[in-house]
């Protein structure tokens, strides 16, 4: 039998009430739309992202939600500011917590879920897990990157390369 036929598609929202009891399995394509804060950082280019999150009731009654992220995306590069494909995969281990207290009674492997509330937004799990996944300054390698000089700043350049340092007569007073 196949495993995806054990998973249902994502949906809006799951009640955390139910979820954890019933051992919710989601798996499925997540379009941009879904991550509001992710949507900010991308450019235009490739898009996909592929989830799956698996909803149990752990070791001492741990609400678990554990699954993976697979995505391709594009970002601005750091340095040329081109669009930059980006491939992104992360194993997701979290436990649902009421309140910072409880987050702190974790073992270091789990990372905590706060969020008092009965709704949970899958897709604001899987945003959140691809955010971390990203890396603090996207760049191409050097001899990809397309840095373009405008000729307003090589002139520039230029010119100051011939106007005489500011410091240079300092350096005539200490011969």
């Amino acid at each position: 039998m196949n495993d995806s036929a054990l998973f249902e598609p994502f949906p809006h929202y799951v009640d955390a009430r139910k979820v954890f009891s019933q051992k919710g399995k989601f798996a499925g394509h997540l379009s941009n739309e879904k991550f509001d804060r992710l949507r900010d950082l991308l450019v235009e280019g490739h898009f996909s992202v592929y989830a799956e999150l698996h909803f149990s009731i752990g070791e001492r009654g741990r609400r678990m939600i554990e699954g993976s992220v697979d995505a391709q995306l594009a970002v601005a590069c750091q340095r040329c500011l081109k669009p930059l494909e980006l491939t992104l995969a992360d194993d997701i281990r979290l436990a649902l917590v009421q309140d910072e207290e409880a987050a702190a009674k974790l073992d270091g492997e789990i990372e905590p879920w706060i969020d008092a509330e009965y709704r949970l937004d899958p897709a604001n799990i899987v945003e959140e897990q691809l955010l971390l996944a990203m890396p603090l300054a996207a760049y191409h390698d050097e001899s990809e990157c397309q840095i373009e000089l405008s000729s307003s700043n090589a002139t520039g350049a230029l010119s100051a390369e011939r106007e005489p340092s500011p410091f240079a007569i300092l350096k005539e007073l200490t011969k």
